[in-house]
């Protein structure tokens, strides 16, 4: 349970260092070998350091679970919360790739060489905006699921 925290914490850890110098980093160099990236520079940095921040709010999330799972408390309401928070964090990401989606579909990107890469983040943003959507409905599932093993043993608590 310890090494999966710690796992966890590296990982929000990660996504700090990604929004603070890898992210910003790595726009300033495309655009550096592709002047007209400028045009689009600041909606992707945005759109990356937000989907990041929500990685990273699910990584808080999944600690947390993690947490009461380790303490024997797992089947009570305190866990329902934090599956709440884990499908606002994965329905924000979806937002965010679904926003780049559109974005991509009406921005005009240029393009250094065939429009593939763009063709590829289209495509890829809508299959994460997909993926996205489909991994918050299997959380609020196990959320129901949770919060009916919390009730079970709340009356199991009563009749002992």
């Amino acid at each position: 349970m310890t090494f999966l925290q710690a796992l966890l914490a590296i990982a929000f850890l990660g996504g700090l260092f990604a929004q603070v110098a890898v992210i910003p980093a790595t726009a300033a160099n495309e655009v550096e070998l592709f002047p007209p990236y400028e045009a689009v520079r600041t909606p992707f940095v945005v759109s990356a350091i937000v989907f990041v921040a929500c990685l990273q709010v699910l990584a808080v999330a999944l600690g947390g679970v993690l947490h009461r799972a380790g303490e024997g408390t797992l089947f009570e309401p305190g866990s329902v919360r934090w599956t709440n928070v884990a499908i606002g964090a994965v329905a924000a990401g979806a937002l965010v790739l679904a926003w780049l989606f559109v974005f991509v579909t009406f921005a005009d990107i240029p393009s250094p060489a065939d429009g593939m890469e763009v063709l590829g983040l289209w495509m890829g943003s809508g299959a994460g905006t997909v993926a996205a959507a489909g991994v918050a409905l299997l959380v609020v599932v196990g959320r129901q699921w949770l919060r009916r093993a919390v009730d079970q043993r709340g009356e199991l608590d009563q009749v002992v």
